[in-house]
């Protein structure tokens, strides 16, 4: 019996993407990025240097906030210990000390170009999460040691790092 093996397959010479195929594309990564592994293998965390490369304040607000010194924050019997290391160092397996820019925004592999973020539509289909209060609340909860109770309202002030969108400017007459 006879194996049927295919010829090669050829490209017009012209090099031109549809608008269809680039949001089929798109689509397929979104979708990738929906079914993941809901543990992120290393491949996809990019680390915080990489963010600062476009968000030079933001890296400079986080690299002073206790996010970034969360993991020095346990006492030293503790900083080894998985259940701890899940919110103070989540990304420690990448290398990463401390809580990053990834672990709130998520993996940033497919979302860090530079062409993907100017696209803030397609920079979260493909994996960029806008944190908000359920995130926080995936540490911060009323089991965390603390001292005082966890208030999203008043703490997230403490770690703005972020630009406010500038406000509309009035419609001319």
């Amino acid at each position: 019996m006879r194996h049927y093996t295919p010829g090669p397959v050829t490209c017009p010479s012209r090099r031109t993407t549809s608008p269809s195929v680039v949001l089929l594309l798109a689509a397929a990564l979104g979708l990738a990025v929906l079914v993941a592994p809901a543990q992120p293998r290393a491949a996809e965390h990019v680390g915080p240097e990489t963010c600062k490369a476009c968000h030079p304040a933001a890296y400079e607000v986080w690299k002073a906030s206790p996010h970034a010194r969360a993991r020095e924050t346990l006492p030293e019997r503790s900083r080894s210990d998985k259940r701890c290391l899940s919110c103070h160092a989540p990304d420690l397996e990448d290398g990463i000390a401390g809580v990053s820019c990834e672990a709130c925004h998520g993996p940033g592999r497919a979302y860090s170009a530079p062409y993907v973020m100017r696209d803030a539509e397609l920079a979260r289909a493909v994996g960029l999460v806008d944190p908000g209060e359920k995130t926080c609340a995936g540490c911060h909860t009323d089991s965390t040691p603390s001292l005082v109770r966890f208030e999203y309202a008043r703490k997230l002030p403490l770690i703005k790092h972020w630009e406010e969108p500038a406000p509309a400017s009035p419609a001319r007459k």
